[in-house]
């Protein structure tokens, strides 16, 4: 079995990496735009500042809630990222590669 590839087949996989590697930035970019919008409404808001007591989250009585939003996004950004710059998806063309031999080999 030839394991070289086309030209075509090269463009292909490397436009399918390029969309995977912008789709990851664009998940971090709204995650940081998101979570920052979601510290300063937190800090901004009645539990964070009030007018007679300056800074809530100085005074340690406001929970700060965005944390959840943080940790768990976070979580999930950390596989995306795992997902398109660890692996790689190389894996599925091997089982398949894999399985085509299996397949000849059954028949012949």
């Amino acid at each position: 079995m030839s394991t070289e590839m086309s030209d075509e087949e090269i463009r292909r996989l490397a436009t399918r990496r390029v969309r995977r590697k912008r789709g990851f930035f664009i998940h971090l970019m709204v995650y940081c735009v998101v979570n920052a919008f979601l510290w300063c409404m937190w800090a901004l808001s009645a539990s964070g500042i009030t007018a007679a007591y300056g800074w809530g989250m100085m005074r340690g009585t406001a929970f700060p809630w965005p944390v959840f939003t943080t940790v768990f996004w976070g979580i999930g950004l950390i596989f995306h990222g795992l997902g398109v710059f660890a692996f790689h998806g190389d894996w599925e063309k091997k089982e398949i590669d894999r399985e085509i031999a299996r397949l000849k080999k059954g028949k012949g």
